[in-house]
Protein backbone atom coordinates (compact mmCIF):
# COMPACT_ATOMS: atom_id res chain seq x y z
CA UNK A 1 0.00 0.00 0.00
CA UNK A 2 1.47 3.42 -1.22
CA UNK A 3 1.82 6.31 1.33
CA UNK A 4 -0.65 9.14 1.02
CA UNK A 5 1.07 12.18 -0.35
CA UNK A 6 2.21 14.45 1.72
CA UNK A 7 1.65 18.55 1.41
CA UNK A 8 4.66 20.39 2.50
CA UNK A 9 3.70 23.53 5.06
CA UNK A 10 4.87 26.70 2.79
CA UNK A 11 6.60 29.58 5.05
CA UNK A 12 5.50 32.61 4.45
CA UNK A 13 8.46 33.16 2.21
CA UNK A 14 7.97 30.23 0.34
CA UNK A 15 4.45 30.81 0.08
CA UNK A 16 5.22 34.58 -1.34
CA UNK A 17 7.60 32.38 -3.67
CA UNK A 18 4.88 30.18 -4.93
CA UNK A 19 7.13 27.36 -3.16
CA UNK A 20 4.99 24.31 -2.14
CA UNK A 21 6.12 21.04 -2.69
CA UNK A 22 4.72 17.76 -2.74
CA UNK A 23 6.45 14.25 -1.33
CA UNK A 24 5.76 10.75 -2.16
CA UNK A 25 6.85 8.13 0.43
CA UNK A 26 7.19 4.93 -1.29
CA UNK A 27 7.65 1.42 0.82
CA UNK A 28 10.61 -0.68 0.42
CA UNK A 29 8.19 -3.75 -0.80
CA UNK A 30 6.13 -1.58 -3.23
CA UNK A 31 6.96 -2.87 -6.77
CA UNK A 32 7.07 -0.18 -9.61
CA UNK A 33 3.69 0.65 -11.72
CA UNK A 34 3.01 -0.43 -14.77
CA UNK A 35 4.46 1.00 -17.60
CA UNK A 36 2.75 3.90 -19.94
CA UNK A 37 3.11 6.10 -17.20
CA UNK A 38 3.89 6.73 -13.53
CA UNK A 39 0.66 6.19 -11.18
CA UNK A 40 -0.34 9.27 -10.32
CA UNK A 41 -0.08 8.79 -6.68
CA UNK A 42 3.81 7.80 -7.10
CA UNK A 43 4.65 11.15 -8.49
CA UNK A 44 6.94 13.49 -7.22
CA UNK A 45 5.07 16.71 -7.54
CA UNK A 46 7.51 19.85 -9.19
CA UNK A 47 7.82 22.58 -7.19
CA UNK A 48 6.34 25.97 -8.79
CA UNK A 49 8.76 28.58 -9.18
CA UNK A 50 11.51 26.33 -8.61
CA UNK A 51 10.97 25.68 -4.73
CA UNK A 52 14.37 24.16 -3.84
CA UNK A 53 15.68 22.24 -0.69
CA UNK A 54 14.67 24.21 1.86
CA UNK A 55 10.87 24.01 0.56
CA UNK A 56 11.26 20.37 0.86
CA UNK A 57 12.48 19.58 4.13
CA UNK A 58 8.90 19.54 5.76
CA UNK A 59 7.63 17.09 2.93
CA UNK A 60 11.26 14.90 3.60
CA UNK A 61 9.81 15.08 7.83
CA UNK A 62 6.25 14.21 6.96
CA UNK A 63 7.19 11.30 4.34
CA UNK A 64 9.12 9.50 6.87
CA UNK A 65 12.79 10.63 6.58
CA UNK A 66 14.97 11.34 9.66
CA UNK A 67 15.57 14.73 10.73
CA UNK A 68 13.52 17.56 11.72
CA UNK A 69 12.08 19.99 9.38
CA UNK A 70 14.57 22.92 8.34
CA UNK A 71 17.42 20.35 9.65
CA UNK A 72 20.47 20.14 7.30
CA UNK A 73 20.35 17.59 4.50
CA UNK A 74 21.87 14.27 4.54
CA UNK A 75 25.96 15.24 4.21
CA UNK A 76 28.56 15.75 6.08
CA UNK A 77 27.20 16.98 9.70
CA UNK A 78 28.38 19.67 11.44
CA UNK A 79 32.35 19.64 11.49
CA UNK A 80 32.66 16.93 8.86
CA UNK A 81 34.87 17.62 6.35
CA UNK A 82 33.79 20.66 3.59
CA UNK A 83 32.54 19.90 0.40
CA UNK A 84 34.68 21.10 -2.49
CA UNK A 85 33.85 21.97 -6.41
CA UNK A 86 35.61 23.36 -9.78
CA UNK A 87 33.81 23.55 -13.24
CA UNK A 88 35.54 24.25 -16.75
CA UNK A 89 33.84 24.91 -19.92
CA UNK A 90 36.00 24.83 -22.93
CA UNK A 91 34.16 25.04 -26.73
CA UNK A 92 35.09 22.61 -29.63
CA UNK A 93 37.08 24.25 -32.09
CA UNK A 94 37.11 22.89 -36.20
CA UNK A 95 39.62 23.93 -37.73
CA UNK A 96 38.12 24.90 -41.40
CA UNK A 97 39.69 22.47 -43.05
CA UNK A 98 37.80 19.68 -41.78
CA UNK A 99 34.95 20.34 -43.08
CA UNK A 100 32.77 19.11 -44.90
CA UNK A 101 31.89 15.99 -42.68
CA UNK A 102 29.12 13.46 -42.38
CA UNK A 103 27.54 16.27 -44.14
CA UNK A 104 28.14 19.14 -41.88
CA UNK A 105 29.53 22.08 -44.29
CA UNK A 106 29.96 24.56 -41.36
CA UNK A 107 29.13 25.56 -37.52
CA UNK A 108 26.50 27.58 -36.46
CA UNK A 109 27.04 27.52 -32.71
CA UNK A 110 30.16 26.00 -30.92
CA UNK A 111 30.08 23.02 -29.02
CA UNK A 112 31.49 22.54 -25.98
CA UNK A 113 32.89 20.23 -23.18
CA UNK A 114 32.13 21.17 -19.38
CA UNK A 115 33.29 19.46 -16.49
CA UNK A 116 32.02 19.28 -12.73
CA UNK A 117 34.66 18.78 -10.39
CA UNK A 118 33.72 17.09 -6.82
CA UNK A 119 35.76 16.12 -4.14
CA UNK A 120 34.43 15.03 -0.85
CA UNK A 121 36.71 14.48 2.25
CA UNK A 122 39.24 13.85 -0.16
CA UNK A 123 37.92 11.61 -2.51
CA UNK A 124 37.19 13.28 -5.98
CA UNK A 125 33.87 12.54 -8.48
CA UNK A 126 33.81 14.48 -12.01
CA UNK A 127 31.03 14.87 -14.60
CA UNK A 128 31.85 15.85 -17.97
CA UNK A 129 29.09 16.68 -20.31
CA UNK A 130 30.02 16.73 -24.02
CA UNK A 131 28.29 18.32 -26.78
CA UNK A 132 28.08 14.91 -29.00
CA UNK A 133 25.85 12.61 -30.26
CA UNK A 134 26.63 9.17 -29.12
CA UNK A 135 30.51 7.64 -27.61
CA UNK A 136 31.76 4.38 -27.95
CA UNK A 137 32.98 2.23 -24.92
CA UNK A 138 36.47 3.09 -26.03
CA UNK A 139 35.72 6.77 -27.05
CA UNK A 140 34.62 6.76 -23.54
CA UNK A 141 37.74 4.87 -21.85
CA UNK A 142 39.38 7.63 -23.62
CA UNK A 143 37.68 10.59 -22.56
CA UNK A 144 37.62 9.12 -19.13
CA UNK A 145 41.46 9.28 -19.08
CA UNK A 146 41.77 13.10 -20.28
CA UNK A 147 39.58 14.51 -17.46
CA UNK A 148 40.85 11.97 -14.72
CA UNK A 149 44.78 13.32 -15.80
CA UNK A 150 43.60 17.09 -15.88
CA UNK A 151 41.71 16.56 -12.44
CA UNK A 152 43.63 14.54 -10.77
CA UNK A 153 41.38 11.20 -9.76
CA UNK A 154 40.85 7.65 -10.46
CA UNK A 155 39.20 6.73 -14.48
CA UNK A 156 36.18 5.11 -12.08
CA UNK A 157 35.27 8.17 -10.44
CA UNK A 158 34.88 10.10 -13.91
CA UNK A 159 31.34 10.45 -15.95
CA UNK A 160 31.55 10.83 -19.09
CA UNK A 161 28.28 12.17 -21.05
CA UNK A 162 26.96 12.71 -24.65
CA UNK A 163 24.39 15.49 -24.79
CA UNK A 164 23.12 13.93 -27.44
CA UNK A 165 23.12 17.05 -30.20
CA UNK A 166 22.20 15.43 -33.11
CA UNK A 167 23.74 17.99 -34.79
CA UNK A 168 27.36 17.02 -34.25
CA UNK A 169 29.77 14.83 -36.00
CA UNK A 170 30.21 11.20 -35.05
CA UNK A 171 33.94 10.33 -34.06
CA UNK A 172 35.79 7.06 -32.73
CA UNK A 173 38.35 5.99 -30.14
CA UNK A 174 42.09 5.48 -32.44
CA UNK A 175 41.88 2.92 -33.84
CA UNK A 176 38.07 2.28 -33.67
CA UNK A 177 37.05 3.90 -37.10
CA UNK A 178 34.31 2.72 -39.21
CA UNK A 179 35.46 0.29 -42.20
CA UNK A 180 36.47 2.63 -45.18
CA UNK A 181 36.64 5.81 -42.69
CA UNK A 182 39.03 8.66 -43.21
CA UNK A 183 40.96 7.80 -40.41
CA UNK A 184 43.13 10.73 -40.04
CA UNK A 185 40.07 13.21 -40.83
CA UNK A 186 38.36 11.20 -37.85
CA UNK A 187 41.57 11.57 -35.50
CA UNK A 188 41.89 15.17 -36.07
CA UNK A 189 38.11 15.48 -35.18
CA UNK A 190 39.09 13.43 -32.08
CA UNK A 191 41.66 16.12 -31.27
CA UNK A 192 39.27 18.84 -31.32
CA UNK A 193 37.35 16.88 -28.19
CA UNK A 194 39.81 15.99 -26.31
CA UNK A 195 41.40 19.48 -26.83
CA UNK A 196 38.37 21.28 -25.37
CA UNK A 197 37.96 18.24 -23.16
CA UNK A 198 41.18 18.82 -21.14
CA UNK A 199 40.63 22.34 -21.08
CA UNK A 200 37.59 21.85 -19.28
CA UNK A 201 39.23 19.69 -16.51
CA UNK A 202 41.79 21.78 -16.31
CA UNK A 203 39.57 24.38 -15.39
CA UNK A 204 37.69 22.61 -12.93
CA UNK A 205 40.95 21.53 -11.30
CA UNK A 206 42.12 25.09 -10.90
CA UNK A 207 39.15 26.45 -9.36
CA UNK A 208 38.21 24.24 -6.40
CA UNK A 209 36.58 25.77 -3.48
CA UNK A 210 34.44 25.32 -0.73
CA UNK A 211 31.19 24.82 -1.77
CA UNK A 212 27.97 24.47 -1.11
CA UNK A 213 24.89 22.44 -2.92
CA UNK A 214 21.08 22.74 -3.11
CA UNK A 215 18.49 21.23 -5.67
CA UNK A 216 15.21 21.60 -7.03
CA UNK A 217 12.75 20.40 -9.54
CA UNK A 218 10.40 22.39 -11.49
CA UNK A 219 8.76 21.89 -15.43
CA UNK A 220 9.14 23.23 -18.98
CA UNK A 221 7.17 22.11 -21.52
CA UNK A 222 9.11 21.84 -24.22
CA UNK A 223 8.99 18.27 -25.31
CA UNK A 224 6.32 16.09 -26.77
CA UNK A 225 5.75 12.31 -27.23
CA UNK A 226 7.33 11.44 -30.65
CA UNK A 227 5.74 8.35 -31.51
CA UNK A 228 2.73 8.63 -33.61
CA UNK A 229 0.39 5.68 -35.58
CA UNK A 230 0.12 6.03 -39.15
CA UNK A 231 -1.60 3.36 -41.07
CA UNK A 232 0.73 1.36 -41.73
CA UNK A 233 2.02 1.40 -37.70
CA UNK A 234 3.75 3.64 -35.56
CA UNK A 235 6.30 6.20 -36.64
CA UNK A 236 8.00 9.95 -35.95
CA UNK A 237 6.38 12.39 -35.06
CA UNK A 238 4.61 14.68 -32.23
CA UNK A 239 1.85 12.99 -30.56
CA UNK A 240 0.25 15.29 -28.25
CA UNK A 241 -1.99 12.27 -26.64
CA UNK A 242 1.23 10.49 -25.85
CA UNK A 243 3.18 10.82 -22.42
CA UNK A 244 5.69 13.31 -21.95
CA UNK A 245 6.83 14.10 -18.77
CA UNK A 246 7.93 18.31 -18.18
CA UNK A 247 9.45 17.77 -15.17
CA UNK A 248 12.96 19.01 -14.81
CA UNK A 249 15.58 18.96 -11.88
CA UNK A 250 18.07 21.41 -11.29
CA UNK A 251 21.24 21.35 -9.21
CA UNK A 252 23.06 24.18 -7.50
CA UNK A 253 26.66 24.47 -6.60
CA UNK A 254 27.42 27.57 -5.13
CA UNK A 255 31.25 28.44 -5.00
CA UNK A 256 33.12 30.24 -1.92
CA UNK A 257 31.50 33.51 -2.67
CA UNK A 258 28.10 32.88 -2.67
CA UNK A 259 27.23 32.71 -6.26
CA UNK A 260 26.86 29.90 -8.55
CA UNK A 261 29.74 28.10 -9.80
CA UNK A 262 27.90 25.05 -11.77
CA UNK A 263 24.14 24.28 -12.68
CA UNK A 264 23.26 21.14 -13.30
CA UNK A 265 19.48 20.85 -15.79
CA UNK A 266 18.05 17.16 -16.03
CA UNK A 267 15.79 17.55 -18.90
CA UNK A 268 13.54 13.96 -20.68
CA UNK A 269 13.79 16.01 -24.19
CA UNK A 270 16.69 15.10 -26.77
CA UNK A 271 18.27 18.13 -28.40
CA UNK A 272 17.31 17.25 -31.93
CA UNK A 273 15.72 20.60 -33.64
CA UNK A 274 18.07 20.90 -36.05
CA UNK A 275 18.22 17.26 -36.59
CA UNK A 276 18.72 16.34 -40.90
CA UNK A 277 18.26 19.96 -41.34
CA UNK A 278 19.82 21.28 -44.50
CA UNK A 279 20.71 24.75 -45.36
CA UNK A 280 18.55 25.99 -48.25
CA UNK A 281 22.01 25.97 -50.51
CA UNK A 282 22.57 22.51 -49.28
CA UNK A 283 25.18 20.59 -46.41
CA UNK A 284 24.10 20.95 -42.69
CA UNK A 285 25.30 23.09 -39.89
CA UNK A 286 26.82 22.25 -36.66
CA UNK A 287 24.95 22.74 -33.61
CA UNK A 288 24.25 21.90 -29.81
CA UNK A 289 21.13 22.46 -30.32
CA UNK A 290 18.68 22.64 -27.51
CA UNK A 291 20.84 21.51 -24.53
CA UNK A 292 23.60 23.84 -26.15
CA UNK A 293 21.04 26.96 -26.56
CA UNK A 294 19.79 26.27 -22.56
CA UNK A 295 23.00 25.88 -21.56
CA UNK A 296 24.44 29.00 -22.94
CA UNK A 297 21.09 30.59 -21.51
CA UNK A 298 21.66 29.74 -17.74
CA UNK A 299 25.21 31.09 -17.96
CA UNK A 300 24.54 34.17 -19.47
CA UNK A 301 22.42 34.20 -16.59
CA UNK A 302 24.36 33.12 -14.43
CA UNK A 303 27.66 35.18 -15.00
CA UNK A 304 30.75 32.58 -14.33
CA UNK A 305 28.89 29.70 -13.48
CA UNK A 306 29.08 26.72 -15.71
CA UNK A 307 25.49 24.96 -16.81
CA UNK A 308 25.59 21.34 -18.10
CA UNK A 309 22.78 19.57 -19.90
CA UNK A 310 22.22 15.71 -18.31
CA UNK A 311 19.81 14.61 -20.93
CA UNK A 312 16.83 12.63 -19.12
CA UNK A 313 14.52 9.43 -20.35
CA UNK A 314 14.08 11.10 -23.54
CA UNK A 315 14.12 8.42 -26.02
CA UNK A 316 10.50 8.82 -27.09
CA UNK A 317 11.05 12.48 -26.76
CA UNK A 318 11.41 15.54 -29.49
CA UNK A 319 10.94 18.43 -29.20
CA UNK A 320 7.90 20.39 -28.96
CA UNK A 321 8.69 21.75 -32.69
CA UNK A 322 11.17 20.40 -35.42
CA UNK A 323 13.25 22.47 -38.05
CA UNK A 324 13.18 19.42 -40.33
CA UNK A 325 9.42 18.36 -39.13
CA UNK A 326 8.13 14.35 -39.91
CA UNK A 327 4.30 14.46 -41.58
CA UNK A 328 2.09 11.96 -41.74
CA UNK A 329 0.46 12.70 -44.99
CA UNK A 330 -3.25 12.36 -45.60
CA UNK A 331 -2.82 8.84 -47.63
CA UNK A 332 -1.09 7.66 -44.66
CA UNK A 333 2.16 8.19 -46.37
CA UNK A 334 5.20 9.57 -44.13
CA UNK A 335 8.04 12.06 -45.11
CA UNK A 336 9.69 15.39 -43.74
CA UNK A 337 9.83 19.06 -43.99
CA UNK A 338 12.52 21.23 -43.82
CA UNK A 339 12.17 24.77 -42.46
CA UNK A 340 16.18 25.14 -43.47
CA UNK A 341 17.66 28.26 -41.73
CA UNK A 342 14.76 29.45 -40.34
CA UNK A 343 14.90 26.55 -37.47
CA UNK A 344 17.10 27.97 -35.71
CA UNK A 345 14.99 30.50 -34.29
CA UNK A 346 13.34 27.37 -32.55
CA UNK A 347 16.65 26.69 -31.24
CA UNK A 348 16.77 29.84 -29.83
CA UNK A 349 13.29 29.91 -28.42
CA UNK A 350 12.90 26.43 -26.68
CA UNK A 351 16.49 27.23 -25.42
CA UNK A 352 15.42 30.02 -24.02
CA UNK A 353 12.65 28.54 -22.61
CA UNK A 354 14.37 25.56 -20.85
CA UNK A 355 17.10 27.92 -19.23
CA UNK A 356 14.51 29.98 -18.25
CA UNK A 357 13.22 27.59 -16.47
CA UNK A 358 16.21 26.34 -14.91
CA UNK A 359 17.19 29.58 -13.86
CA UNK A 360 13.93 30.10 -12.22
CA UNK A 361 14.44 26.91 -10.56
CA UNK A 362 17.77 27.65 -9.45
CA UNK A 363 16.77 30.83 -7.84
CA UNK A 364 14.60 29.52 -5.42
CA UNK A 365 17.14 27.00 -4.32
CA UNK A 366 19.10 28.15 -1.07
CA UNK A 367 22.54 25.75 -1.19
CA UNK A 368 23.29 25.19 2.23
CA UNK A 369 24.59 21.50 2.27
CA UNK A 370 28.09 20.27 2.04
CA UNK A 371 27.22 16.66 1.73
CA UNK A 372 28.98 13.52 1.47
CA UNK A 373 29.48 12.16 -2.65
CA UNK A 374 29.27 8.42 -2.91
CA UNK A 375 29.52 7.07 -6.58
CA UNK A 376 28.15 3.67 -6.78
CA UNK A 377 28.79 1.28 -10.32
CA UNK A 378 26.62 -1.40 -10.50
CA UNK A 379 24.49 -3.71 -13.00
CA UNK A 380 21.69 -6.06 -14.12
CA UNK A 381 21.42 -9.04 -16.80
CA UNK A 382 18.40 -7.97 -19.18
CA UNK A 383 17.14 -10.35 -22.05
CA UNK A 384 18.76 -9.12 -25.42
CA UNK A 385 17.04 -10.02 -29.09
CA UNK A 386 18.25 -9.83 -32.49
CA UNK A 387 16.42 -8.80 -36.07
CA UNK A 388 15.58 -12.33 -37.89
CA UNK A 389 16.20 -10.01 -40.89
CA UNK A 390 19.78 -8.72 -41.65
CA UNK A 391 17.91 -5.66 -43.29
CA UNK A 392 15.25 -3.90 -40.61
CA UNK A 393 12.82 -1.97 -42.81
CA UNK A 394 12.54 2.04 -43.30
CA UNK A 395 9.51 3.95 -42.36
CA UNK A 396 6.14 2.84 -40.27
CA UNK A 397 5.52 -0.90 -39.82
CA UNK A 398 2.93 -2.96 -37.94
CA UNK A 399 5.72 -5.77 -36.69
CA UNK A 400 9.43 -6.93 -36.99
CA UNK A 401 10.41 -10.12 -36.27
CA UNK A 402 12.95 -11.42 -33.95
CA UNK A 403 14.64 -14.20 -31.58
CA UNK A 404 15.84 -14.39 -27.97
CA UNK A 405 19.59 -13.06 -27.89
CA UNK A 406 20.87 -14.76 -24.76
CA UNK A 407 21.15 -12.39 -21.78
CA UNK A 408 23.12 -9.00 -21.84
CA UNK A 409 24.59 -6.79 -19.21
CA UNK A 410 23.42 -3.11 -18.56
CA UNK A 411 26.00 -1.28 -16.41
CA UNK A 412 24.44 1.64 -14.53
CA UNK A 413 25.73 4.11 -12.07
CA UNK A 414 24.26 5.33 -8.82
CA UNK A 415 25.75 8.75 -7.46
CA UNK A 416 24.50 10.23 -4.19
CA UNK A 417 24.87 14.48 -3.01
CA UNK A 418 23.37 13.91 0.48
CA UNK A 419 19.59 13.82 -0.34
CA UNK A 420 19.68 13.59 -4.27
CA UNK A 421 20.72 10.94 -6.01
CA UNK A 422 21.44 10.92 -9.50
CA UNK A 423 21.08 7.49 -11.90
CA UNK A 424 22.65 7.03 -15.06
CA UNK A 425 22.44 4.60 -17.79
CA UNK A 426 24.11 4.18 -20.97
CA UNK A 427 20.25 3.51 -23.52
CA UNK A 428 17.74 6.14 -23.83
CA UNK A 429 14.85 5.72 -21.83
CA UNK A 430 11.47 5.69 -22.37
CA UNK A 431 10.44 8.94 -20.12
CA UNK A 432 7.80 6.96 -18.20
CA UNK A 433 10.47 4.31 -17.19
CA UNK A 434 12.81 7.78 -15.83
CA UNK A 435 9.67 8.90 -14.13
CA UNK A 436 8.76 5.33 -12.44
CA UNK A 437 12.33 5.53 -10.93
CA UNK A 438 12.27 8.81 -9.63
CA UNK A 439 8.36 7.92 -8.08
CA UNK A 440 9.82 4.97 -6.42
CA UNK A 441 13.50 6.28 -5.39
CA UNK A 442 13.91 6.59 -1.61
CA UNK A 443 15.79 9.85 -2.01
CA UNK A 444 14.20 13.16 -1.91
CA UNK A 445 15.06 14.48 -5.62
CA UNK A 446 16.17 11.91 -8.21
CA UNK A 447 17.58 12.66 -11.59
CA UNK A 448 17.95 10.02 -14.32
CA UNK A 449 19.98 10.74 -17.16
CA UNK A 450 21.00 8.54 -20.12
CA UNK A 451 23.76 8.29 -22.13
CA UNK A 452 26.22 8.14 -19.23
CA UNK A 453 29.41 6.53 -19.93
CA UNK A 454 28.48 5.52 -23.05
CA UNK A 455 25.29 4.47 -25.49
CA UNK A 456 23.13 0.86 -26.21
CA UNK A 457 20.32 2.56 -28.44
CA UNK A 458 17.08 2.33 -26.76
CA UNK A 459 15.73 0.90 -23.31
CA UNK A 460 11.96 1.67 -24.08
CA UNK A 461 8.88 0.77 -21.98
CA UNK A 462 6.85 -2.76 -23.05
CA UNK A 463 3.90 -0.74 -24.55
CA UNK A 464 6.57 0.25 -27.51
CA UNK A 465 7.18 -3.35 -28.47
CA UNK A 466 3.32 -3.99 -28.43
CA UNK A 467 3.14 -0.97 -30.97
CA UNK A 468 6.61 -1.09 -32.55
CA UNK A 469 7.75 1.81 -31.84
CA UNK A 470 10.70 3.09 -33.61
CA UNK A 471 12.10 2.90 -30.27
CA UNK A 472 11.11 -0.49 -29.93
CA UNK A 473 12.40 -1.70 -33.17
CA UNK A 474 16.23 -0.20 -32.69
CA UNK A 475 16.34 -1.73 -29.17
CA UNK A 476 18.77 -4.57 -28.51
CA UNK A 477 16.51 -5.49 -25.81
CA UNK A 478 13.78 -7.72 -25.17
CA UNK A 479 10.36 -6.42 -23.91
CA UNK A 480 10.11 -6.51 -19.87
CA UNK A 481 14.16 -5.52 -20.27
CA UNK A 482 13.10 -1.88 -18.93
CA UNK A 483 11.06 -2.87 -16.44
CA UNK A 484 13.44 -4.99 -14.94
CA UNK A 485 16.33 -2.51 -15.29
CA UNK A 486 14.15 0.13 -12.98
CA UNK A 487 13.11 -2.41 -10.42
CA UNK A 488 17.09 -3.20 -10.17
CA UNK A 489 17.96 0.45 -10.38
CA UNK A 490 15.47 1.26 -7.42
CA UNK A 491 16.86 -1.84 -5.27
CA UNK A 492 20.52 -0.28 -5.71
CA UNK A 493 19.20 3.00 -5.12
CA UNK A 494 17.32 1.94 -1.65
CA UNK A 495 20.47 -0.61 -0.74
CA UNK A 496 22.52 3.14 -1.35
CA UNK A 497 20.60 5.00 1.27
CA UNK A 498 20.78 2.51 3.48
CA UNK A 499 24.31 2.13 3.47
CA UNK A 500 25.45 5.78 3.11
CA UNK A 501 22.74 7.39 6.42
CA UNK A 502 25.12 10.47 6.88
Amino acid sequence: MRHALALAAATPAAMAAGATSLAAGVPADVALPASGGPAPQAMRGAAPNGAGEAAREPAREAAGDAGPAGSPAEGRGDGGPALRAGAGRAEVVFAPTLYPMEGFVAQHDALAARVLLLDSAGVRTAIAVIDITSMSAALVAGMKAVVAREAALATEQVLICASHTFSAPHVFAPGDSLAGADVAHNDAILQCYTSALSQAAAQAHATLQTATLGYGEGSSRVGVNRDVPTPAGWWLGANDDGYSDPTIGVVRIDGQSGAPLAILLNAAVQPSIMDGSQRSAGGKLITADLAGAAARHIEQHYAGAVAMFLIGAAGDQAPLMQANRHVVRDDGSVTRVDAHEAGFLLVDQLGEKLGSAAARVAAGIKPAQAPTVTLRRDSVQLDARVYISHTPPAGPVASIEYQPAGQTTLPFVLLQLGGLALVGVQPELSASIGAQIRAASPYRQTLVATMVDGAAKYLPERQAYQRTTYEARSSPFAPGAAEAAATAIVAGLRKMKQDHKD
